[in-house]
């Protein structure tokens, strides 16, 4: 999904990986701030020719409508800023309508909460989030985590604890909650078993693009960004999370390298549906 982590049930979910977006080449002149935390950036969305991205991190249809794809005109004009909590609606329902058929709760109102659970996951350890968004529209996210920098949503850990709260009220909330579970557990012991966080300070938490965006150039500027949030933040190394769900070769064309696996194929006790899973790791100055 982009690339961090998670399966709900059966499926696997990457919170790293946007969904299929192109990347675009931006011209010299395009402002990109050298602090896009603070920065509000702005680029002209050029011709290009897409390069897809793996697949990515879940989403039901936002409740402001979307820009069909062929409906984003070179012309028009891509915004990027920090995000603010108020746009975390946006990014649930986002991330629902892509991977929330995934789960066992797909088109049950605990879809909608696990898909909350997801996004609150990633944002807890966040210290960088930044939206794309067209005419007030959301388009994308990437949220990224560097060691010691100070959290950019402190209150999303009593939000996490809450939507928990809310999905053990139920039985089929509280099954789809403990499979999720032990998804996070079944990544931390993969970061654990080569001591990733040991040598990297840098995290791809989530990275996702809304459909009507892919193609346009979106998933590109919001990667080239994060990697230019690492440089300011003088990370040597960063990692991700992302599966066999997603087209991983996307990280193999940015220069990252796959430092760990866990083969489906080895493990049966994680069910038949139960993908392959991978973590990548690399540099922000070689994989822009």
């Amino acid at each position: 999904m982009v690339a961090h982590d998670n399966t709900v049930m059966n499926a696997t979910i990457t919170n790293a990986t946007p969904s299929a977006d192109g990347e675009s080449t931006l011209p010299e002149s395009t402002p990109i701030g050298t602090d896009p935390q603070r920065d509000v950036m702005s680029d002209v969305v050029p011709d290009v020719t897409p390069e897809e991205v793996p697949g990515t991190t879940i989403a039901s249809t936002p409740a402001t409508a979307t820009v069909p794809a062929e409906e984003m005109k070179p012309s028009q004009s891509v915004t990027y800023r920090p995000m603010r909590w108020n746009d975390l609606d946006d990014i649930v329902r986002e991330f629902d309508r892509t991977w929330g058929q995934c789960s066992a709760a797909a088109g049950t109102p605990v879809s909608m909460q696990i898909s909350r659970h997801f996004v609150l996951h990633y944002l807890e350890p966040t210290t960088r989030a930044i939206v794309a968004e067209l005419d007030g529209r959301f388009m994308g996210v990437t949220l990224s985590r560097v060691a010691g920098e100070p959290l950019a949503f402190p209150q999303a850990k009593q939000e996490l604890a809450a939507i928990n709260g809310e999905l053990n009220r139920s039985t089929l909330g509280a099954k789809t909650l403990s499979e999720t579970e032990q998804w996070h557990e079944m990544e931390l012991r993969m970061e654990r078993e080569i001591d990733i966080n040991d040598v990297a300070r840098g995290e791809i938490e989530l990275f996702l693009v809304a459909k009507s965006a892919r193609g346009h150039g979106v998933g590109g500027s919001l990667w080239r960004q994060a990697m230019d949030y690492f440089a300011n933040c003088q990370v040597a190394r960063f990692y991700l999370h992302t599966d066999s769900s997603c087209d991983v070769s996307f990280y193999d064309h940015k220069g990252l390298n796959c430092i760990a696996a866990r083969y489906a194929a080895d493990h049966p006790e994680d069910g038949a549906d139960m993908d392959d899973i991978f973590i990548y790791a690399g540099t922000p100055e070689s994989t822009r």
